[in-house]
């Protein structure tokens, strides 16, 4: 049997809808990736070896970026490179703090003066809880507790 162009439209509806689970990981994605553009450039200007921590998160972004892309084609739930990405930049955000509190501060990020140090601060901790908040939604995901699905449910079975 031929498929209606009704059909197939459904069809691409409830992929981009399983696709749309994940929109919130995106976004923080590339907040997180031109984060850390901004640290490796003033990292790099100043010729500071802190520059390898941005860069390394910005592999792992590019990485991310490219597991969540792969979902258009896909309904499974498992993001295992997402999970690690955002557990390492959370530990690298707490690292920052506790770092940017020491007297020391300025080996590690030289680009820093007296007000630097809090909005550095207060950029980490905007990281933490978007970190916290995307291992969450994963979590929530993988357990099939997420709210899209059950719209997305509700959609496959009234159409």
């Amino acid at each position: 049997m031929k498929k209606t162009s009704f059909d197939v439209q459904k069809e691409q509806s409830v992929s981009f809808m399983y696709f749309n689970r994940f929109l919130m990981l995106r976004y923080f994605t590339a907040f997180m990736f031109f984060t850390n553009l901004y640290w490796f450039g003033m990292a790099l200007a100043l010729k500071s070896w802190s520059a390898i921590i941005p860069l390394f998160l910005m592999i792992g972004g590019i990485a991310v970026t490219m597991e969540l892309t792969s979902k258009l084609h896909t309904k499974k739930r498992a993001v295992p490179i997402s999970k690690y990405y955002y557990l390492i930049q959370l530990s690298v955000n707490l690292a920052v703090i506790s770092i940017s509190m020491t007297s020391t501060y300025s080996s590690f990020l030289p680009f820093l003066n007296g007000r630097g140090q809090l909005y550095v601060i207060g950029i980490a901790l905007i990281g933490i809880l978007m970190s916290v908040m995307v291992l969450l939604k994963i979590k929530k995901i993988a357990n099939d507790q997420d709210r899209q699905l059950k719209v997305i449910k509700m959609f496959e079975k009234t159409n």
